[in-house]
C-alpha cells in the first residue's frame, strides 16, 4: 500500500509540474507578445516625435538633425539608428550606426507609398526560456495619411523586452514549485481520502476474514465505486463459500466412489490371477497329463514278457519322446517366466540371423511349395539381447507362418517375406522393426486378443504347446522392444517385432 501511496504521489508531482510548467510558458508567451506591443507603439510615438524634430535643410555636420538632448533621448530608449527620406526623389539621411545586414530601406519605401505603419523583425536572443526576437524595425510616413511624402524609419533592440523575462525566472521557478507543492498536497491528500483509506479498509476486512463471517465486506453510508466494489467483493465471496462447500461434497463423493473402484479393481485382480491360474493349471495338466497317460501305456507294455525286442525298442523311443516333450515344455515355462540376465545378453546382428534361419527352414518338407524372400531395408541391424532366445524367438514366428500356410488349400502364392527397416521410438530411440509376412490362413479377431496368452494354440493337440507366443512376448519386451500381429481370417498374417538398436549403433 505505501507503494501505491508512493506512485501516486509522484505522479501526481510529475502531472503538476508540467502543467504548471506549460502554463508559465504561455502566460510568458504571453508577456513577451505583450511587450512587443508595447515597444511597437512606444516606437511609433518617437518615429512621430523625430519627424516633428527633424531641422530643416539638409544634413551636415554644421547642421545636425536632432539636437543633443534628443540624441540622449534616443540612445536611453534603446534606438540603433533612424533613417528618413523626406520624399522619394530626396536623399536618404541616416543618424546612428545602422547594421548592414538589417536594411531600413525596403520598409522607408513601403511607409512612403503607403499611409500605414510598416513593422518587421530581424534576429532571434535567448531569454532565459526560450529564443526571441531581438530588433524591432518600423517605419511611417512623414506625414500622416499622405502618401508619397517621405518617410521616417527606426531600428530597436528588442533586449529590454528579453531582460524583463529573464528577470522573473527565479520568481517564475519558485512559483512554479511552491504551486505544484500545495496542489501536489491538496491532491494527494484528497486522493488518500477517495482511494487509499477505502482500499486498505478492504484489505484490513479481507484480512480478518473467517469462514464464519456471512458479509466480510462492511458497505459504509456513502454511496459511491467502492461502496458497489465492497457488494461486489461480498457476492463474490458468498460465491466462493457455496462452491467450497459443493466442491468439499464432491470431494468426498469422489473419494468414496475412488475406494469403490480401488475395492473392486482389487477384485477383478484377484479374480484374474484366479482365471490365469485355473487356465494355466489346466494347459499343464492336458499338456503334461497326455504325455505322461502316453508313458504309462507304453511302461505297461514293456512290462509284458511276450513282447519282441524291436517293439520294445520302438516303444522306449516314444516313451522318450514324450519324456523330451514334457522337458520342452517345462523348459519354455521357465523361459517364460524367467528375469532378464544382464550378463546374457549380447549384441546380435539381425539380418545374419534371419538369413540363415531361412536357409535352415527351406529344406523342410511342406505339403506345399513356400516361396522365401527377404528385403532388408535396416541399415543398421545389431541389438543387445539373448541370443538364443532372439534365435527361438524368429524362428517360432517363421514355423508358425509355415503352419498357417499348410492349413490353406492348395494356393498358387504360398510365400513369407521377412522385411526390415529402420526407425525412430516415440521415445526418440532408434529401433529396427521386422516384419515376418506370409499367405497363411490368417488369424480370427478373437483369437487375436488371445494370441500372446500362455497354453493358447489353435493347433491340433501334440501338435503346439501354446507357449511359443508366450515366450516370445516375454522376451521381446525384456529386451525394450514390442511384438504385436496383424492378421486377417483367410488373408495371412503379419508379425511385426520392434528392437531398439544396441547404443554402439546409429540409423
Amino acid at each position: 500500500m505505501h507503494t501505491l501511496k508512493v506512485q501516486l504521489g509522484l505522479t501526481l508531482s510529475v502531472l503538476l509540474f508540467i502543467s504548471m510548467l506549460l502554463f508559465g510558458f504561455v502566460i510568458l508567451m504571453l508577456w513577451q507578445r505583450n511587450g512587443i506591443t508595447q515597444e511597437i507603439r512606444g516606437s511609433e510615438n518617437l518615429l512621430y516625435f523625430a519627424a516633428a524634430s527633424i531641422a530643416p535643410g539638409e544634413v551636415s555636420a554644421n547642421n545636425p538633425p536632432f539636437t543633443d538632448d534628443i540624441q540622449s533621448f534616443f540612445n536611453d530608449n534603446g534606438i540603433l539608428c533612424l533613417q528618413w527620406q523626406n520624399s522619394p526623389d530626396r536623399p536618404m539621411h541616416s543618424h546612428g550606426s545602422c547594421p548592414e545586414d538589417l536594411p531600413l530601406a525596403p520598409l522607408l519605401s513601403a511607409a512612403a507609398t503607403s499611409t500605414k505603419t510598416q513593422t518587421g523583425y530581424s534576429g532571434m536572443s535567448w531569454n532565459g526560456f526560450f529564443l526571441s526576437k531581438q530588433y524591432l524595425l518600423i517605419a511611417t510616413p512623414l506625414i500622416p495619411d499622405q502618401t508619397n511624402q517621405g518617410a521616417i524609419a527606426l531600428i530597436r533592440s528588442l533586449d529590454s523586452v528579453s531582460s524583463s523575462i529573464r528577470e522573473t525566472r527565479k520568481i517564475f521557478f519558485a512559483y512554479l514549485i511552491i504551486n505544484v507543492l500545495i496542489f501536489t498536497t491538496i491532491g494527494f491528500t484528497r486522493l488518500i481520502n477517495l482511494v487509499i483509506k477505502p482500499i486498505e479498509r478492504l484489505s484490513r476486512l479481507a484480512d480478518s476474514r473467517t469462514d464464519l463471517d456471512a458479509t466480510p465486506f462492511l458497505s459504509g453510508e456513502r454511496l459511491g465505486e467502492f461502496t458497489q466494489l465492497s457488494l461486489s467483493l461480498n457476492r463474490l465471496v458468498t460465491r466462493i463459500d457455496g462452491d467450497k462447500q459443493e466442491l468439499r461434497h464432491s470431494v468426498e463423493s469422489l473419494k468414496k466412489a475412488n475406494d469403490e473402484l480401488q475395492k473392486n479393481r482389487d477384485e477383478m485382480i484377484r479374480a484374474e490371477k484366479l482365471a490365469s491360474i485355473g487356465r494355466l493349471s489346466a494347459g499343464l495338466a492336458h499338456e503334461i497329463g497326455n504325455p505322461l497317460g502316453i508313458i504309462q501305456g507304453y511302461i505297461d507294455l514293456l512290462t509284458e514278457q511276450t513282447l519282441s525286442n524291436s517293439d520294445r525298442k520302438a516303444f522306449s523311443k516314444r516313451a522318450t519322446q514324450e519324456l523330451d516333450r514334457i522337458n520342452t515344455l517345462i523348459r519354455n515355462l521357465l523361459d517364460l517366466s524367467r528375469t532378464p540376465v544382464t550378463s546374457s545378453a549380447e549384441t546380435i546382428d539381425i539380418h545374419p540371423l534371419l538369413t540363415n534361419l531361412i536357409q535352415t527352414v527351406r529344406v523342410r518338407k511342406t505339403r506345399l511349395p513356400i516361396r522365401y524372400s527377404t528385403d532388408f531395408q535396416a541399415t543398421a541391424s545389431e541389438v543387445l539381447s539373448d541370443s538364443d532366445g532372439l534365435r527361438q524367438v524368429f524362428l517360432n514366428c517363421i514355423l508358425n507362418s509355415i503352419d498357417a500356410i499348410e492349413e490353406t488349400v492348395d494356393s498358387a502364392d504360398n510365400s513369407i517375406s521377412i522385411h526390415t527397416e529402420n526407425m525412430v521410438s516415440k521415445n526418440e530411440r532408434n529401433c529396427i522393426i521386422t516384419t515376418i509376412k506370409d499367405t497363411g490362413a490368417g488369424i480370427s479377431k478373437e483369437n487375436q486378443e488371445a494370441i500372446f496368452d500362455p497354453f493358447f494354440t489353435t493347433k491340433e493337440v501334440g501338435k503346439g504347446t501354446g507357449l511359443g507366443l508366450a515366450v516370445a512376448h516375454n522376451l521381446i519386451k525384456k529386451s525394450g522392444g514390442t511384438i504385436s500381429i496383424s492378421s486377417k481370417r483367410g488373408r495371412g498374417t503379419s508379425v511385426i517385432i520392434t528392437l531398439p538398436l544396441s547404443l554402439s549403433q546409429k540409423k
